[in-house]
């Protein structure tokens, strides 16, 4: 799979996994996501290295592409209803002392 495969189907995962849940708020314009290390999500030791983050910026492209997807996570953001964005940054990882993953969207 490729990056842009890989991060759709983690947005995928989020969305509809129920064993996904929603991390306190922190900031207002990104969302935070965790879920048990055991549960079967895309990606590998790159996308959820132990004890490290993983981030990077999505690009413009895949932003535009997957317009629908990344609105449902921007909506539910403090800012998602009064605001837009044009950048996504990406932020993962494997917290294995508490035997979750992590995975965390920031809206600029």
């Amino acid at each position: 799979m490729t990056e842009k495969e890989i991060v759709k189907a983690i947005i995928n995962f989020i969305l509809t996994n129920p064993g996904v849940v929603r991390e306190p708020r922190v900031y207002i314009n990104q969302i935070t996501f965790a879920f048990a290390d055991s549960l079967p999500v895309p990606g590998d030791a790159t996308f959820f290295p132990e004890m490290r983050l993983h981030v990077f910026r999505l690009t413009p492209e895949f932003v535009r592409e997957n317009q629908d997807l990344l609105q449902q996570l921007f909506v539910q953001t403090e800012e998602g209803r009064s605001a837009s964005y044009d950048q996504v940054w990406f932020t993962s990882s494997h917290l294995t002392d508490r035997r979750l993953n992590l995975v965390e969207f920031s809206f600029e």
